[in-house]
């Protein structure tokens, strides 16, 4: 399709099922999630273990072909933990897997198929350990991770870093610095002093932006009727 053919009551509706199926079926799997989250197709969102927490505007677009997880697996005695600042962003496919701790800052943007652990899961010798070692991961405020990395345990990646597409990241990343390859390494350092846009600007009054995009899906659906929608989707033309 070239554009949405909805109408706006559609659009509206499939909003607040959304919504619905987030604060009913996904929330209660958080150990705490703050307000103004949303979650895009959120029936192919997986979160599981304990003490996962996320702020205020965690947005999050899944596909069926494309599920995000969040998960935490761990001996009760030492419980792990995932955690994640205000008005962060993952793509479809993107995996947390933490049996200790993963710490993820303000403003966060993880793209596509990310993948980002704390435990190798097994270890060289002894496959079969059901307590493997796990070593802390933190992402700084404002990280941008590119489609595809990979970040492994111990990992501090500083405020503003970029991790470019298909990296690994086996070492630390200053702040302020973009890192890819296999494994990773210093391409380019940014200006400290930016300026820096970053989602926590986007986001900073999350009701005038809703109202925003609400208005813009109102002049982009404009002229849009139900019997057009279906015809749409039952003899689509060319111009579609």
């Amino acid at each position: 399709m070239r554009r949405d053919h909805r109408p706006y009551w559609m659009h509206s509706a499939w909003e607040a099922y959304e919504n619905a199926f987030v604060a009913h079926f996904v929330k209660p799997h958080f150990e705490a999630l703050g307000e103004h989250a949303k979650i895009v197709r959120p029936w192919n969102m997986e979160v599981f273990g304990p003490n996962i927490r996320a702020g205020r505007a965690l947005h999050v677009v899944t596909r069926r072909d494309q599920p995000v997880s969040f998960t935490v697996w761990s001996p009760g005695d030492v419980p792990g933990s995932i955690t994640i600042g205000d008005c962060c962003f993952f793509a479809g496919g993107v995996r947390l897997l933490a049996g200790g701790s993963i710490t993820i800052g303000d403003g966060a943007l993880i793209a596509k198929s990310v993948t980002i652990t704390d435990s190798d899961w097994h270890g060289l010798y002894d496959r079969i350990d059901p307590r493997p070692e796990s070593k802390p991961v933190v992402l700084g405020r404002n990280v941008w991770v590119g489609d595809g990395a990979f970040i492994g345990k111990g990992i501090t990646v500083g405020d503003n870093a970029v991790i470019g597409a298909r990296s690994v990241v086996t070492r630390d990343v200053p702040a302020n610095t973009v890192v890819a390859g296999n494994p990773a390494r210093p391409v380019k350092e940014l200006d400290p002093d930016g300026p820096y846009k970053t989602r926590m600007d986007m986001l900073g009054d999350p009701v005038g932006l809703n109202a925003f995009m609400e208005n813009a899906y109102k002049d982009a659906l404009k002229g849009n009727s139900t019997l057009g929608w279906l015809r749409s989707k039952l003899w689509p033309t060319a111009g579609d």
